[in-house]
């Protein structure tokens, strides 16, 4: 697990001398070695320049055959690369049955080779998380390859007059290029209020895009290309199971066989524990296949409404691991949330990423790698938000006037969730229902703060693109095309990656969500309980004791942990002056929202919260202010 980036172009504009310094915003990604690479070359339009730039959390063979980059045994091939690739012997043997050799033990190298033999089509060979950059001197060519579910991020720029290309993975490093071209986007902006996370493949920055997950990008000439190796869509290698207990048995093979191959590493390596079905059920699957006791981790909180670690530390008790909590204060959360600006390279405001840090912190003093569940709720049905959008389709059969007129009657109704309801009627499209139940502003309220704002088709479009007739079928599977990578996975990566502990995701293995959203809704809802075949893999574990209970999601009462500093915040980076001054947000239009937040947004204070959290992070990455 690493951090990378590099440089392609025009000799007189890509200036590689720079790359070191690229290289230094990502050390936190990989503080155990450091390397930069340089090559020049003819192009179409003169003199070209290439550099690589790479920080090396040393995972699997430490030694410096580990270097990175690294080149082919021919020297025709360089790679800089961040993941890890589960799979990697079993390749090494089938190259080495065709003649390949190997002189390390890492992964990278395999990589290297199957690039060499198979070429593009070697990326759906791949099991695991990876975003890499290549060089193919012979084809002067760079390939850049992200992994299917988008685990690892992978960010690029690239100037069409010229061809240059900065690329890396974070927008630290980009930023710390001199052609680096820093005007924000208005539209991501707006959608970032709306969802709290900005979605791909746009960034904060209207020069800067995120390479999508399963595709791959081609640098020639100066011009690029995307490609799609693999897509989430795709029929399932054979049909699901139509009874419930095979469909069981099926998925304990598929994710066992998933964590076992997460289990390699030549560092100490446990799990993140919630005590809820997905972690629950990688922990369980974790301690049948290790020799020894797993290492847990789990954060509580004082507040009783989201305190999961007394179920986590039942959990632990009951599968035997060596469990480690910790009770975070209000004061280490308060100090976590003045830090993220700097720990997130694009603005974010998902509050669940308070307690990720402390988490990711915690067990970082133990061991390097963890082994977490994230992806069990997208991809077996978890979130809270289908139900509602079940409910809400049986009155969404109505006419979209009367439904439009239910909605404006929406604020005389006192009953809270009644009125929530009533608001969402007045959507055009079971897409743009599915997507309002997690949006925080309305697109006409944005619009009064950012201007004439367009609806992103990202999420509508992977719902309609579902191959599936079920609304929430296709909600899951419009949540893992876009949710998943750009709020979900993004929180993990930076988390995680800002103490230099790799999280792996098994769940996330695209074999085991391939055959989970392949599964018919009467096996996912199984009994009318979500996620179930994932949860009777748990409970034949654990019991069904310790897992039957009101689903908390990972978030924070923001409003009540930051009572005392929203109100400073406010008054600091929402002046209208500053706002004025800095052009992004209209002071009128933010007024509106302020008068929402302050309305409705209760005791999260969520719509509060993003405002503050793109002003902040503005200030901290463009004006150089402390933000305590």
């Amino acid at each position: 697990m690493c951090g990378f980036c590099g440089v392609i172009g025009p000799a007189r504009r890509a200036a590689p001398e720079r790359i070191e310094a690229m290289a230094r915003a990502l050390r936190h990604r990989g503080p155990d070695d450091a390397g930069s690479w340089t090559a020049s070359f003819p192009g179409e339009n003169g003199d070209q320049a290439l550099a690589f730039g790479h920080a090396r959390l040393s995972i699997l063979d430490l030694s410096p055959l580990g270097h990175q980059p690294m080149h082919s045994a021919d020297g025709t091939l360089t790679i800089t690369y961040n993941g890890e690739i589960y799979n990697f012997r079993d390749l090494r043997e089938e190259l080495r049955r065709s003649g390949s050799s190997f002189r390390s033990e890492c992964d990278t190298e395999v990589l290297l080779e199957a690039y060499r033999v198979w070429g593009v089509d070697a990326f759906d060979r791949l099991i695991g998380m990876f975003a890499f950059a290549l060089w193919d001197a012979p084809r002067r060519r760079l390939v850049l390859v992200r992994d299917r579910l988008g685990i690892k991020p992978l960010y690029y720029a690239h100037d069409p007059s010229d061809g240059l290309l900065t690329f890396g993975s974070e927008l630290h490093a980009l930023r710390a290029h001199p052609s680096f071209d820093p005007r924000i986007d208005r539209e991501a902006l707006a959608h970032f209020l709306q969802n709290c996370y900005v979605t791909g493949p746009a960034t904060i920055y209207t020069s800067v895009r995120r390479l999508q997950p399963g595709d791959y990008l081609v640098w020639q000439d100066g011009r690029i290309s995307t490609h799609t190796y693999w897509r989430l869509t795709d029929p399932p290698d054979e049909p699901p199971p139509t009874r419930f207990e095979d469909a069981v048995a099926r998925l304990e093979l598929l994710l066992g066989d998933a964590v076992e191959r997460r289990l390699i590493a030549d560092v100490p390596l446990g799990a993140f524990l919630s005590g809820g079905i997905d972690s629950s059920a990688v922990v369980a699957l974790m301690q049948e296949r290790a020799t020894h006791k797993v290492r847990t981790f789990s954060i509580g909180f004082a507040d009783q409404g989201f305190d999961e670690a007394p179920y986590a530390s039942a959990v632990a008790r009951r599968l035997g691991t060596d469990h480690t909590e910790l009770y975070v204060r209000r004061e280490e959360a308060v100090r976590i949330a003045h830090e993220l600006p700097d720990l997130f390279d694009e603005p974010f405001g998902d509050s669940s990423a308070i307690p990720t840090v402390a988490l990711s912190r915690l067990t970082r003093r133990h061991v390097t790698v963890a082994l977490s569940g994230d992806g069990g709720d997208e991809i077996f049905g978890g979130y809270t938000h289908y139900a509602k959008l079940r409910s809400l389709l049986r009155p969404f059969a109505a006419p979209r006037s009367l439904r439009r007129l239910a909605s404006a009657m929406a604020p005389l109704v006192p009953a809270p969730s009644v009125r929530r309801g009533l608001g969402h009627l007045a959507a055009a499209t079971p897409a743009e229902l599915s997507e309002s139940l997690v949006q925080f502003y309305s697109l006409a309220e944005v619009r009064a703060a950012c201007g004439a704002v367009r609806p992103r088709d990202g999420y509508r479009a992977a719902f309609e693109g579902a191959p599936v007739a079920d609304p929430v079928r296709k909600a899951m599977f419009a949540d893992a095309r876009v949710y998943l990578p750009d709020d979900i996975l993004t929180k993990v990566d930076r988390a995680s990656m800002s103490v230099a502990l790799e999280a792996r995701v098994p769940i996330l293995d695209h074999r085991v969500v391939r055959f989970g959203l392949s599964l018919p809704r009467e096996i996912t809802w199984h009994g009318g309980q979500t996620k179930a075949p994932l949860r009777a893999i748990a409970a034949h574990r654990i019991g069904r004791e310790l897992l039957e209970r009101p689903k908390h999601g990972f978030g924070i009462p923001i409003g009540t942990l930051l009572a005392e500093e929203l109100p400073r915040w406010t008054a600091t980076y929402l002046a209208p002056d500053r706002l004025t001054e800095e052009g992004h947000l209209d002071p009128r239009g933010v007024e509106r929202l302020l008068a929402r937040a302050r309305a409705g947004a209760g005791p999260d204070a969520a719509p509060l919260w993003n405002l503050l959290c793109f002003q902040r992070w503005f200030a901290r990455n463009h004006r150089g202010e402390q933000v305590d």
